[in-house]
C-alpha cells in the first residue's frame, strides 16, 4: 500500500499537498485517516459549514459546538442529515464518502477551535482567472430563442452537496416557462446580480466565495475571482461600473472593476457595536441605489452600515452607528433614498435615510425580521412596504409587516402560518406571496395575501420546503423553489396561482428575475430601457 502510495506521489510531483491528498483519498490508495480530516472537511463541509468552521449556512462545527455529541453521533448526522435543512436527508454523504473518510472529519472537527482565516486583496488578485480571452468575440444576441431578455429567470440550484457538477445556476424563459441553458459554478451559487445597462451580463456568487462574470447571451462564464472563503452579498453600481461582494469568512468586502473583475478597494469589517464593544462583523448586505453614486454595506454583528461615495476614486466611506443588532438583509423605496433594514436582535426593521444619512424610524416587525429583497405595492394610492419574519415567537404568532413607505407607520400585521423569508410582488399580479420556512409541516406552504384587502386568502402546498417566491418579468408566472424532499421549481399562473409546470432540480434556492436589474422596488413598474 504504502509503495504505490509513494509511486502516485511521484506522479504528481509541484501539486500542493492539501490536493494531493483530497486526489489519493478519491482514489482510495489509502483508509482516511484523523490527519486527513482538513482537507476532506474544506472539499465537502466548509461551503456550507464555514471554512473557519465557525458556521455560515449551516451551523459551526467545532469543538464547541459538537462538544455534546460523540464521534458516531457526528457520522450518523453526515451520513443522514437533517430534516428541514440545507443537508436533507437523501441520504447526503452516505455513498459519496467512505466510512473511513466520514470517520476522518468527524475526528478532525470535534477536536477543532475556530480559526482566523485570511484572505486579503493580494489573494482576492491571484485568484482571478480569465475564462475567455476575447470577449469582442462572444456572440451579438443570445444563443437561445427568447423574445425579451426581460423574461430570463435564473434558478440557483445548490445541488445535494452544494458542490460538483449539480452546482449551478439554471436559466428560464419566463414567458413560455421554457429552460433555456445552465451555467456550472462548481460550489452552490448564493447570489445573481445583473447589470443595470447592458442587459448581456451577470455576476454571480457562490458560497465558497467565488464571484463569477457571466455572459447571458452564450450562458458561460468569462471570468471568475475568490473575493472571501465563504460569501452571501453582492451587489452593482447605478451605472455599471462597480460590483460589490461581502465576505462572511473573513469579515471583508470588497468593490471590483465590473469589467475586469480586478479588486479596487478592500475593506477590513470591524466596528463599535450598539453595546460599545469593538466587533469584528459579517458582512450582512451590500446594495447599490438609484438614488447616488453609493454602495451600502451592512456589518451584520456591529450594527453599523457603512455608506461608499463611488463617485471619489478613494471610496470614501460615511459610517452609522447604531442601527440595530444583528443586521440581515434590506430593501429600498422606489427612489432608492431609504433602506428598510432588518434588525434580528432588536424584532425591528430600521428605516435609513440614504439623504441624511440617518435612522429614521424603528419599525416592530416580529421576531427576526427577514425582509428578503423585500416587495413594495402602490394600492389606493399608497406605497406600502412588506416585511417578512423569520423567527419564532413563543406565542407561535407569525406576521407579515405591511408599511407605509411615506410616512414609514404600520398600516397592518397580516397573521400567517409560520415564519416567512422572502416577499414577491407584481403591479400585474392580485396577490403578495410569502413562503412558509422552518423545519414544520407547514413549511412546504406559499400563502397569498390580497393586494387591496391585505388579508390572506389562499394556502397552497409546494411539494417541499418553500422558497424565494418571483413573479416572472410581466406578472404572468409565479416560480418558487420546493428543495429539501420537493427538489423542484413550481410554476403557477400568477392570476389565480393555479400550478401550470415544474421542473425538477437538486435543491433549488434563489430565484432571480432579469427584470430586477431596471426595477428600483420588487413589485413596482420597471423603469424604460
Amino acid at each position: 500500500m504504502k509503495t504505490r502510495a509513494k509511486g502516485w506521489l511521484r506522479l504528481v510531483a509541484g501539486v500542493t499537498w492539501s490536493a494531493v491528498a483530497t486526489l489519493v483519498l478519491a482514489l482510495g490508495v489509502w483508509p482516511a485517516t484523523a490527519e486527513d480530516g482538513e482537507a476532506l472537511y474544506q472539499e465537502n463541509c466548509a461551503v456550507c459549514h464555514g471554512a473557519d468552521f465557525g458556521g455560515y449556512i449551516g451551523p459551526a462545527l467545532n469543538r464547541q459546538s459538537l462538544r455534546r455529541m460523540t464521534e458516531a453521533q457526528i457520522v450518523a448526522k453526515a451520513k443522514t442529515g437533517g430534516v428541514g435543512t440545507l443537508m436533507p436527508p437523501h441520504p447526503t454523504f452516505f455513498g459519496k464518502l467512505s466510512k473511513s473518510e466520514i470517520a476522518a472529519v468527524a475526528s478532525f472537527v470535534k477536536s477543532q477551535d475556530t480559526k482566523a482565516l485570511s484572505w486579503s486583496i493580494d489573494d482576492i488578485t491571484v485568484s482571478l482567472t480569465v475564462l475567455v480571452g476575447d470577449e469582442a468575440g462572444l456572440p451579438r444576441e443570445p444563443t437561445y430563442r427568447i423574445d425579451d431578455m426581460d423574461d430570463l429567470m435564473a434558478v440557483m440550484a445548490r445541488g445535494r452537496y452544494a458542490a460538483g457538477k449539480e452546482a449551478k445556476v439554471i436559466f428560464f424563459d419566463g414567458r413560455s416557462n421554457r429552460r433555456v441553458g445552465e451555467i456550472s459554478t462548481d460550489h452552490a451559487p448564493h447570489l445573481l446580480a445583473y447589470h443595470p445597462l447592458d442587459e448581456r451580463w451577470a455576476y454571480v456568487l457562490t458560497d465558497a466565495g467565488y464571484l463569477l462574470k457571466i455572459d447571458l447571451y452564450s450562458l458561460q462564464a468569462v471570468r471568475r475571482v475568490r473575493i472571501g472563503l465563504n460569501s452571501a452579498s453582492l451587489a452593482m453600481s447605478r451605472d455599471g461600473r462597480y460590483v460589490a461582494a461581502g465576505s462572511f469568512v473573513p469579515n471583508s468586502a470588497v468593490i471590483l472593476d465590473a469589467v475586469t473583475l480586478e479588486p479596487l478597494k478592500f475593506f477590513h469589517l470591524r466596528g463599535v457595536d450598539p453595546d460599545g464593544h469593538m466587533v469584528e462583523s459579517d458582512s450582512g448586505f451590500i446594495l447599490g441605489t438609484p438614488f447616488a453614486d453609493y454602495f451600502v454595506i451592512a456589518l451584520k454583528q456591529a450594527g453599523q452600515v457603512w455608506i461608499v461615495d463611488l463617485s471619489d476614486p478613494t471610496f470614501p466611506v460615511t459610517k452609522v452607528g447604531n442601527v440595530g443588532r444583528r443586521l440581515h438583509d434590506a430593501f429600498r423605496s422606489p427612489d432608492g433614498r431609504h433602506l428598510a433594514i432588518a434588525s434580528y436582535d432588536d424584532d425591528v426593521i430600521a428605516i435609513l435615510d440614504l439623504e441624511t444619512k440617518q435612522v429614521i424610524k424603528r419599525l416592530p416587525a416580529g421576531r427576526q425580521p427577514h425582509v428578503g429583497s423585500g416587495a413594495v405595492i402602490q394600492v389606493h394610492g399608497r406605497t406600502l412596504g412588506i416585511g417578512t419574519n423569520i423567527g419564532i415567537s413563543i406565542e407561535d404568532r407569525h406576521f407579515v409587516t405591511v408599511f407605509d413607505m411615506d410616512t414609514f407607520e404600520v398600516v397592518k400585521q397580516i397573521r400567517v402560518e409560520g415564519p416567512t423569508e422572502s416577499p414577491a410582488a407584481h403591479p400585474k399580479a392580485p396577490f403578495i406571496v410569502v413562503d412558509i420556512v422552518g423545519t414544520s409541516k407547514r413549511a412546504a406552504k406559499i400563502q397569498a395575501i390580497d393586494k387591496t384587502t391585505l388579508e390572506v386568502v389562499k394556502t397552497i402546498s409546494v411539494g417541499g420546503h418553500s422558497h424565494f417566491p418571483e413573479y416572472t418579468a410581466r406578472g404572468d408566472y409565479l416560480y418558487v423553489s420546493a428543495g429539501y424532499r420537493g427538489d423542484k421549481v413550481v410554476i403557477y399562473r400568477a392570476s389565480d396561482l393555479k400550478k401550470v409546470d415544474s421542473f425538477s432540480i437538486e435543491v433549488p434556492a434563489g430565484i432571480f428575475s432579469h427584470a430586477r436589474s431596471r426595477t428600483v422596488a420588487v413589485g413596482l413598474e420597471r423603469r424604460p430601457k
